[in-house]
């Protein structure tokens, strides 16, 4: 059994078993939070956190608080700023669930709990641009897949848009979607396209005691199986770039050891429980990945990036772009040799050239907005302006 096909199950079952939850009132100043569920992940993170701490921060006493979380005494912290916290994939969460005037995901329970019609749900995903084919796009995709976006889309009021391309081809084409879309970038961006990076990148590397002077290249591929070994070598790349260059690796949540992926090394500072992915970009002052859309995010940074994709030919079969990875704006290296060359070969000034032009072909609508307008939104809605 696929786990679309299981997903539209669950769907199904769970109407019957919250039928008595339905009769409930909604409170229109409640507002849901949840990140993504499953894996090695942080619930508290990506755009769902960076629109709770502008609504939190602008709207003191207003709303209503709720984040859906997986371990409840992580957050603690959360509780203490007033929020009310419910535990994942629990039937004492579905009241909340299903009582929240707004529900903001950045896809998790979108694509299978059932809310209601009065309910505003708004999807801000959890990456931009457009890159890797996601599941209902690829060549495996079946039927129940396909359900399960007819599904999504018909859960979703508002979905948060990127850029052109992402909005047409993934969010209309892949996800079927044919309600609102805003426009106007990604919540978690807005602080990098208005530069406000000094304090993010300074929690990073307080937390990892990297030394005034310190440099960090951050080595963060993206989720797949690969016959191909895609092995990034740390202490060969720093015999290259020197001692004050520091190696950071951040896995994808799904990611396992036997999948292929690795770095190896003496030195490698393991981040994957660091909470925040966008701080830690802040912090590189190099990224090296591979087909993962934290290209997007650090492009806005305009400092080196480079793809590592030995596995390029077989990622390009099994999975597929949207955009080819060879019109990215980011060098490509398929073996650590070739990776040192175009080290070695990058020139900043065509690179900045490079990506402004991406950015506008892909027609980015990142302004470093996003948070108030989708504030605006929520606000306007409260305020007794929603759909029939």
């Amino acid at each position: 059994m696929s786990p679309a096909f299981l997903k539209v199950m669950i769907s199904d079952a769970i109407k019957i078993v919250t039928f008595l939850f339905r009769i409930l009132p909604i409170k229109k100043n409640r507002i849901l939070f949840t990140g993504l569920t499953g894996g090695k992940n942080y619930d508290y993170s990506c755009n769902p956190k960076y629109l709770y701490e502008y609504m939190r921060d602008h709207f003191p006493g207003r709303f209503e608080y709720v984040w859906a979380v997986g371990d409840k005494k992580k957050y603690a912290f959360l509780e203490e700023e007033g929020v009310k916290l419910i535990k994942h994939f629990t039937v004492s969460s579905f009241p909340m669930l299903l009582t929240s005037g707004v529900i903001i995901t950045n896809g998790s329970y979108a694509p299978w709990f059932p809310f209601r019609k009065k309910q505003y749900v708004i999807n801000t995903w959890h990456g931009g641009g457009a890159y890797k084919k996601v599941e209902n796009d690829r060549p495996d995709a079946d039927w129940a897949t396909r359900k399960r976006a007819e599904f999504c889309a018909g859960n979703i009021d508002l979905f948060l848009a990127s850029c052109k391309v992402q909005e047409e081809n993934m969010i209309r084409k892949t996800f079927l979607y044919k309600g609102e879309v805003l426009r106007e970038g990604t919540p978690r961006n807005d602080r990098l396209v208005n530069g406000s990076l000094k304090e993010m990148a300074g929690e990073v590397r307080k937390k990892y005691h990297i030394p005034d002077g310190g440099k960090i290249i951050l080595y963060a591929p993206t989720y797949r199986r690969t016959s191909v070994p895609v092995e990034l070598d740390s202490d060969r790349l720093l015999s290259y770039m020197g001692k004050e260059w520091y190696v950071m690796s951040r896995y994808h949540r799904y990611q396992n050891e036997d999948m292929g992926i690795s770095v190896k090394g003496d030195k490698v500072i393991d981040v994957m429980e660091y909470p925040d992915m966008q701080e830690l970009l802040c912090a590189a002052d190099m990224l090296i990945t591979d087909y993962s859309s934290c290209v997007w995010d650090y492009a806005f940074l305009k400092r080196p990036c480079f793809l590592f994709v030995p596995d390029k030919e077989e990622y390009m079969q099994n999975t597929g772009f949207y955009v080819s990875v060879d019109q990215w704006p980011f060098l490509q290296a398929e073996s650590m040799e070739e990776l040192i060359r175009k080290i070695d070969e990058y020139e900043p000034e065509k690179a900045e050239i490079l990506v402004e032009k991406h950015l506008k072909e892909l027609g980015s609508y990142e302004k470093g907005e996003c948070c108030r307008k989708v504030a605006d939104k929520i606000c306007e809605r409260e305020d007794g302006h929603e759909r029939g």
